[in-house]
């Protein structure tokens, strides 16, 4: 797992509003103290603050028709049994998964579709299993992504652009608002060297109680 983590340090890095912008390697992130077997400190986001904010309005009430907007394609919600142990399977994210096939739908997109991703890793695991449960992996496969490089700026499906939870800080409640003003970051082309290039569509995924309940949603550049 150590990929997810150095990904996202290495975006972070580059990101000034970052809350770390150290670079570790995967030696550092095998070495770290544990918190809680296996979760290691670098495994968990650290807690945040910060300021983010939206303001969503119907196209003809815009003042300016001409200013930067992002159009939400799809905002879905969904939820599954809250303790771990009473799920059919405790290593799928049911409500990711539900979450965003009702996104796909709304939008009429595919995953391949998706530019990038700003998923909700406030533990390295949860990267993996939201990978696979939106779609972008097979069940048990999603850290090949990152083993293979396709989680990178350049990569297949973008994560973490600007450092995701674990560089750039977990807001806990407020972390669903914070991914989707980045995701119009992005589509805005104003991520600077963080920027994925030709960024069309988006998606930010925020999750509650242990993956018991996820809310999606896609924004496209309009």
């Amino acid at each position: 797992m150590a990929g997810f983590s150095v990904n996202a340090h290495a975006n972070g890095r580059t990101n000034p509003l970052a809350m770390f912008r150290n670079a570790i390697t995967a030696d550092a992130f095998l070495s770290a103290p544990m918190i809680a077997d296996p979760i290691t400190m670098f495994d968990s986001a650290p807690d945040a603050d910060g300021a983010a904010a939206v303001v969503v309005v119907a196209g003809d009430k815009l003042p300016n028709p001409h200013q930067p907007k992002a159009q939400v394609l799809a905002s879905a919600i969904a939820t599954d049994t809250l303790a771990v142990h009473d799920r059919t399977n405790p290593l799928f994210f049911r409500a990711s998964e539900q979450s965003a096939l009702k996104a796909y739908r709304q939008a009429n997109l595919r995953p391949a579709d998706i530019d990038l991703f700003e998923l909700h890793d406030a533990y390295t695991v949860f990267a993996a299993l939201t990978l696979e449960a939106a779609g972008f992996a097979a069940p048990g496969y999603g850290w090949q992504l990152a083993a293979n490089g396709e989680i990178g700026l350049h990569g297949r499906i973008p994560i973490a652009t600007l450092g995701g939870l674990k560089a750039r800080g977990n807001p806990a409640g407020a972390s669903g608002v914070y991914q989707v003003v980045e995701v119009v970051r992005q589509l805005w082309g104003q991520a600077g060297a963080n920027q994925v290039p030709n960024a069309k569509f988006g998606m930010a995924q925020a999750l509650g109680g242990t993956a018991g309940t996820a809310v999606t949603h896609i924004l496209a550049n309009a």
